[in-house]
């Protein structure tokens, strides 16, 4: 009779030890933490895990199992997408670095009114400058709904919980 194997536990990638840390949670709600633009974030401390564990010779190996495993053909293009993963170079929403959504206003916005989310502004939910496309208006505005009922600690609780891009 063989051992058997006890596999190790591993935390899912959605726990709570995964949560944003606050400065990371931009203003609109969204979760720079877990966007793939963001150097801060864990997509890319795990895309470096993945690269690290991966070596820079892979393709050697991907070339050889390619004969049983079709999805090596693919590899090199999985590398250059995995590098670029590993090495984003946006700071997040709140940051000096930002890079993603240059038309996006709401940064700026809360820095001169003073606050930390749009929720705690007198024109919300009828702001008209966030600048923000029209594909995540309404995001916009349901994050700072939720944020507003349930406060801020619990909804980051909650960006935990749903998956960064739904």
């Amino acid at each position: 009779m063989s051992p058997q194997k006890t596999p190790t536990p591993k935390p899912p990638l959605n726990s709570k030890a995964n949560l944003a840390p606050r400065p990371l949670v931009a203003p609109c709600g969204l979760d720079c933490f877990r966007c793939l633009g963001c150097s801060e974030g864990n997509v890319a401390d795990h895309a470096q895990a993945i690269a690290e564990v991966m070596g820079d010779n892979f393709q050697i190996y991907a070339n050889r199992l390619k004969t049983f495993n079709p999805a090596m053909k693919e590899y090199s293009s999985f590398r250059t997408l995995l590098d670029s993963l590993a090495k984003p170079s946006c700071g997040g929403c709140r940051s000096k670095t930002r890079t993603c959504l240059p038309s996006c206003k709401v940064s700026e916005c809360v820095c001169e009114k003073n606050i930390e989310f749009c929720f705690e502004c007198d024109n919300f939910p009828d702001c008209e400058s966030t600048g923000l496309p029209e594909s995540l208006l309404e995001r916009w505005k349901n994050n700072n709904i939720l944020m507003k009922e349930i406060g801020v600690d619990k909804y980051i609780e909650g960006l935990a919980e749903r998956p960064r891009y739904p």
